[in-house]
């Protein structure tokens, strides 16, 4: 009979615990335990026979005709020191950007912009991007003052920079290029928030 037990108790601690569907967000690149898949509305790891399609979700915006810094969605009113700017936004597969356009007060002493984009890891990574005058745009990163921790199913990412008084610039929320699943999941939501502050 002890034999029996033992083997009994042997055999269960080899097999693999059962993982409820819905009990864990979507890892990097859409990973999931094994017999589940990332479901595309909401970033959850759920059966993979019942996982659907990436979609933008409900308050997440897919603005058409905002891929550049010159087409970019205009935020008005701002001044030296501006309340924060907050925004839901949505990435498809293909889409290249979407971009803030802002006018920095003139009558400014110093100014400089704090952004930061949120977004959850199981999709494509963003990255945040900085264009004055509609040129060319230059990736730029900051330390982020309160960043995503291990255990976070988002990433946070930060962009502070002086700014010209007077000047017109632009914020892009663009696909960094890396981590879409071998292009499955070159997409993703985001929360992305900026405002104007002394330096």
């Amino acid at each position: 009979m002890r034999i029996a037990i033992l083997t009994a108790l042997a055999a269960a601690a080899c097999t693999s615990p059962q993982i409820d569907p819905g009990a864990y967000f979507c890892g990097p690149d859409g990973a999931c335990p094994e017999g589940q898949a990332c479901n595309g509305p909401d970033n959850v790891c759920v059966a993979a026979s019942t996982a659907k399609p990436f979609e933008c979700g409900m308050g997440f915006v897919d603005v058409v005709g905002d891929d550049t810094a010159a087409t970019g969605q205009p935020v008005t009113g701002l001044g030296c020191v501006s309340i924060q700017f907050t925004t839901l936004g949505c990435l498809q597969a293909g889409d290249i950007g979407d971009w803030f356009q802002f006018d920095v007060p003139d009558n400014c002493a110093a100014v400089k912009v704090d952004a930061r984009v949120s977004f959850p890891v199981a999709f494509e990574r963003l990255e945040l991007q900085l264009s004055k005058a509609n040129g060319p745009p230059a990736t730029m990163e900051s330390p982020c003052s309160a960043p995503s921790t291990a255990d976070s199913p988002e990433e946070v990412r930060c962009l502070s920079a002086v700014l010209e008084p007077g000047a017109h610039y632009a914020i892009g929320v663009v696909p960094d290029g890396t981590q879409n699943c071998d292009a499955r999941c070159a997409n993703n939501r985001y929360t992305f928030s900026f405002q104007l502050k002394a330096p």
